[in-house]
């Protein structure tokens, strides 16, 4: 039996697709959300196989959820209304999407994909996906998970993320939030633009960086100018680098 969960913002939408899955009986809906951060919830409570996700909704859209997600997550189906320009960017990437008003032909063709497909297919098809649709297009919300809770916050608040044991923290707008997943992984979420690795636990958003701190031969602390007054060192593999971005000797 495969487990599904559906997440759109409309209960009239949410309806119509749960009477359209009851015509397979391989499938059990096993919940709903309302909302990005919902699905997220009920995504970690339930642990479906099959999440199908519609594009616009408040909270965290679409595309925000399933990176998220990421390749631990269930395998995403998107539903949208988007342009026939954006769709380009589906087929591209290989995604599973279906285009609303939903037909059932289309929702059969698309589970008799799924069920061939192998496992952990879906993750490279979605990270492929969300860089596409999210070229030009800035960032606005970005969520992670820290204990059974998610945060929700716009990833330009952050002013550096700091390596904990196998955690991280990041701190945003003066407050420091200790999230579930590694340095690693959150870096592969923020924009290589604004963020740089300085050190092997931390990276900073150079939009924050106020001076160099000179402590010595080649010892320096990067000083932000965030809530916290944020101090951290520079490594000396990473020296240069820095002082390229920032167009110094």
């Amino acid at each position: 039996m495969i487990k599904v969960l559906i997440a759109d913002d409309e209960a009239p939408a949410r309806a119509r697709f749960h009477r359209m899955l009851a015509a397979f009986p391989d499938l059990e809906v096993v919940g709903e959300a309302s909302n990005g951060v919902e699905a997220l919830q009920s995504a970690q409570k339930l642990e479906p196989d099959l999440l199908f996700l519609d594009i616009e909704m408040p909270e965290l859209n679409g595309l925000e959820v399933a990176e998220t997600l990421g390749d631990k997550g269930p395998v995403v189906v998107f539903v949208t209304a988007y342009s026939e320009h954006a769709l380009r960017a589906f087929e591209l990437s290989a995604a599973d999407y279906l285009v609303k008003p939903v037909s059932p032909e289309r929702l059969a063709e698309t589970l008799e994909r799924i069920r061939k497909r192998k496992e952990g297919a879906n993750a490279g098809h979605l990270r492929d996906l969300v860089a596409r649709l999210d070229e030009g297009r800035t960032k606005r919300r970005m969520a992670i998970k820290c204990g059974s809770k998610y945060k929700v916050f716009d990833p330009s608040f952050i002013s550096a993320v700091v390596a904990k044991d196998h955690y991280a923290v990041l701190r945003v707008e003066g407050q420091e939030l200790t999230a579930d997943d590694s340095l690693d992984a959150l870096i592969k979420r923020l924009d290589p633009q604004k963020f740089l690795r300085i050190h092997r636990s931390a990276v900073i958003n150079l939009d924050y960086l106020k001076e160099l701190e000179h402590e010595g031969d080649r010892k320096y602390l990067a000083v932000l100018s965030d809530p916290l007054k944020t101090r951290l060192p520079v490594s000396r593999d990473r020296l240069d680098e820095l002082k390229k971005v920032l167009d110094l000797d």
